[in-house]
């Protein structure tokens, strides 16, 4: 009895020595409260009337949000006279998933572009937000803030959810109650330091999947669904409608998969973890809608007369720009190869540089007329 008592101490002790550490180099390494629980959905993501945006000054592991709410440095309201300002409009694949601090496509992007002038580049991407979302916080909060310049990276995958996308309606009631302060951070800590085997990893995902999935007949897809297809591309097209009608130059990209023209055996356990979030679609057809998608983006992009960057032509089948065993995210050298194509595109389409002209002539016109 005395040794089961001894061992159980040691074993608290050890424990709660652990979770001290934890909560020690949070603070030090992050500035998170002693007794905060943190939540990624709750600590970066606000929802409220105006839709959903990201959290002003919110904070998460290795993730931070600017007074405004986006992925970037403290900004002012108002875009510099002679300076430049790129919007980025997206989800998790833009905000930044698996890349190191500072090397999201974004970051990327605007390093690139300060090498030819000075240009600001606003990371307003929220993870999960589909094109409907997009819409409403462009409306109701990111037009605000003027760019010049708006890039748009759709997920085409949302358009396969057991749900099409639809608007955000405001919140009603109380937010939820936050998890008490003694909630345990060694779990979500042994998360970003462990991996579940192969088998492991396959074996969860086909328990998420037998949650999600229904045996009434007609409930999966038995092809590509065009009416979701279809809505994608109106969507697309309204959100470059009301970007446009703020002055902004609108830039669509299309979508990139780490899958080429057939899947390769290593893929398939990407390509299984990724049907959790479209479990009425198969494997065939989500790769069918992506191609389909990226057709619908060029196509809205000639229709709306906006620039148009091809990232899944050049970025599909190259798995090593994406992060490993994942579909969708970049890793560090993906997203600086997107940030270039991106620059690329901005620094030699002819009239978004005469729109840019216009405005630094503008700008270096003021400046002179204030010397005078």
């Amino acid at each position: 009895m005395n040794r089961v008592v001894l061992w159980l101490c040691i074993a608290v002790t050890c424990v709660g020595s652990a979770e001290l550490t934890a909560r020690l180099e949070d603070r030090l390494r992050l500035g998170i409260d002693w007794f905060a629980v943190p939540d990624h959905d709750r600590d970066l993501v606000l929802h409220d009337e105006l839709g959903i945006r990201g959290r002003p000054n919110g904070r998460f592991k290795k993730w931070s949000l600017n007074s405004f709410g986006f992925r970037h440095a403290e900004m002012s309201l108002e875009p510099a006279r002679d300076c430049v300002r790129v919007m980025v409009l997206g989800a998790s694949e833009t905000f930044g998933l698996y890349e190191s601090t500072g090397k999201e496509f974004p970051a990327q992007l605007e390093t690139i572009l300060r090498r030819t002038g000075c240009h600001e580049v606003v990371n307003a991407a929220v993870p999960g937000l589909t094109l409907k979302g997009l819409v409403q916080l462009w409306k109701g909060w990111a037009s605000r803030f003027r760019p010049d310049i708006v890039v748009v990276y759709p997920t085409p995958g949302f358009y396969l959810a057991n749900s099409p996308p639809d608007f955000v309606k405001p919140p009603s009631g109380n937010p939820p109650a936050p998890p008490p302060w003694w909630t345990p951070r060694l779990l979500e800590r042994a998360k970003d330091v462990f991996e579940f085997p192969a088998f492991i990893q396959r074996r969860r995902v086909a328990r998420q999947l037998a949650s999600l999935t229904s045996s009434e007949p007609g409930w999966a897809f038995s092809s590509l669904p065009a009416d979701r297809l279809a809505q994608f591309e109106a969507d697309l097209g309204l959100l470059a409608d009301v970007v446009r009608d703020t002055g902004a130059r609108v830039v669509l990209l299309t979508h990139a998969t780490r899958f080429g023209g057939t899947p390769r055996a290593d893929d398939e356990e990407a390509l299984y973890a990724w049907r959790q979030f479209t479990p009425k679609a198969s494997g065939d057809i989500l790769l069918e809608f992506e191609q389909r998608a990226a057709e619908a983006t060029v196509r809205a992009a000639r229709r709306k007369g906006v620039a148009l960057v091809d990232v899944r032509a050049v970025m599909n089948g190259h798995r090593e720009w994406f992060a490993e065993g994942d579909a969708l995210h970049f890793n560090d050298a993906g997203a600086e190869v997107i940030a270039d194509l991106i620059a690329q595109r901005l620094l030699t389409d002819p009239e978004i540089r005469q729109h840019l002209g216009n405005k630094l002539g503008a700008g270096r016109s003021a400046r002179a007329h204030a010397v005078q």
